[in-house]
Order: structure tokens, then sequence, then C-alpha cells
């Protein structure tokens, strides 16, 4: 009974909390050509603790409520891309879903509720990360595992997760911060460093059964002009900041893509909170 009370309660506030929005316009199109886009950054689903990386199931399906409630439709960046290039649509008012660092909890929990809800999302997984979860056999545990190369082909197959790249083994803050260069290290040393690490990651995923990314996803955020111009040289196209806020896509202007902006979704951060910055202009 108490258990019947509590879902209760949860539908109730729900539906209270989803009646206070108002569908925005229809159209997310400023101009010919150019849409908002906004893409949300999630990292943990958790149960078991909170922060500022970390939201709960139940946050996380109140979440996908409240977006499609205020008329947004989720897309793969794979999508974005191909709209860009003038080969696809896109819905009229697109959000794009992100879960950085390849957690297993993003499936445990995540996917679960996307398919209630369909709602497709990215992960951006560090390879090296998934690597010891596989090595070590120490995996598909939610509270500290990571996704390993069968559950990357398990997430594809559901039809509503794709795969963007987090590097292989540079989601560090030493020896170098992210994948910026070093200051005392020369451009050729480093081209070559980050080409390796990246290629690695990208094989990884491709061999998973993963579409090979063309999204990279950048560690902590941090870039440079050089690390941008080398990643546009491994023909990403979509590159991912942690730049806070929505940014502004153009067809047939591919520079549109490569320093977009996300809205990190704090986990103390309210559900109405989250659907305001995505709405804002």
């Amino acid at each position: 009974m108490k258990k019947f009370l509590a879902v209760l309660a949860f539908s109730v506030s729900a539906v209270v909390f989803l009646a206070g929005f108002t569908a925005p316009p229809s159209k997310n199109e400023l101009s010919d050509g150019q849409l908002h886009l906004p893409i949300v950054m999630y990292h943990n689903v958790l149960k078991s603790r909170t922060g500022k990386y970390v939201v709960s199931p139940a946050q996380l399906e109140r979440d996908f409520e409240a977006i499609i409630a205020a008329g947004f439709q989720p897309v793969f960046m794979s999508e974005v891309i191909d709209w860009v290039d003038g080969k696809g649509k896109l819905p009229a008012r697109p959000i794009v879903i992100t879960f950085d660092d390849g957690h297993y909890n993003n499936l445990h929990y995540g996917l679960p509720i996307a398919q209630r809800h369909n709602m497709k999302f990215m992960i951006n997984p560090v390879t090296s990360f998934s690597k010891f979860s596989v090595d070590s056999g120490d995996h598909s545990n939610p509270n500290y595992s990571h996704i390993t190369w069968e559950q990357m082909g398990t997430a594809v197959a559901s039809g509503l997760i794709e795969f963007g790249n987090h590097s292989h083994a540079m989601h560090k803050f030493k020896p170098r911060f992210g994948i910026t260069k070093m200051r005392h290290e020369g451009e050729d040393d480093y081209a070559t460093t980050l080409r390796d690490d990246i290629m690695a990651a990208q094989d990884l995923i491709e061999q998973s059964g993963a579409v090979r990314p063309r999204t990279f996803a950048y560690p902590f955020g941090k870039f440079d002009s050089l690390s941008r111009r080398l990643l546009l040289d491994m023909e990403f196209r979509a590159l991912l900041t942690c730049t806070e806020g929505v940014s502004i896509i153009t067809k047939s202007k591919p520079e549109s893509l490569h320093n977009l902006k996300r809205i990190n979704r704090d986990g103390s951060m309210s559900t109405e909170k989250l659907i305001n910055l995505v709405c804002k202009k």
C-alpha cells in the first residue's frame, strides 16, 4: 500500500509539474537554414549517491518527460551533421542528449527510461576506462564500472544510442590537461600523440559494432585552436565543448558544428530550471 501511494504521489506531482509548462513555438528556426540546437550533458545516473555530475533515475525520467512536454524531439548528432550537409531533415525543435565518460549506469538505468519515452541519446566513452572494465573482469556494476565492448553493441542494437569519441586515455589532469598540448611539447610530437590516442578510441568503438564516430567531446571541455584543427583533420565533424548555452547550427556551414555548447545537467538542478535553460535563446 505504501509503495502504491508513493507511486501515486509521484505521478500526481509529475502531472502538476508538467502542467506548468507551455509548449514553445512550433519551430526552433531562426531564419532560412538556421536552428537553435540545445545539447544536454549528463554523466552518471545513480541511486546510490548525488553530486554535480550525478542524476537519479527519477530525475532523468522527469527530465525526459519535461523535454517531450516542452515540444522537443531528441535526435542523434549524426542526424544533425547530415542536416548541416543538406542530406536529411530535422524535427522543428531538435534536442541532443549526451552522456560523457561511458558509465555502465547510462545503460543500466538510462536505457530503460529512454525506451519508455523513445529518447535517443549519445554516449561519449573514455575507451581506456572501458578497457579496464573488460580486462579486469569487474564490469556491469552501475556504481563504478564502464561500458564494455559487448554492451556497446547491445546499446547500438536498441536503436536509441549512438557513440561519440571522448579520447582513449586523455581524460586526465596530468601530465596534460585533457587533450591539450603540454607547454614544452613540440607540435609534431603532440600531433602524433593526439592522433594515436584518438584513433585508438575510434577503432575500439567501431570494433564493438558501433558506427565510427564523427563527433568528439572534449575531455573537461578543454581545447585550443591547434587541438581543434587536428581533430578536424581526423575527420570529426562535430566538436562538443562544456561551454554553457544553446548553439545555432546553419545548413551548409560545417563550421557551425565545431564548437558546440552544452548544458551541464547538474544533479542539484531542478528539471524546471533545466527546461528553462534548454528553451533559452
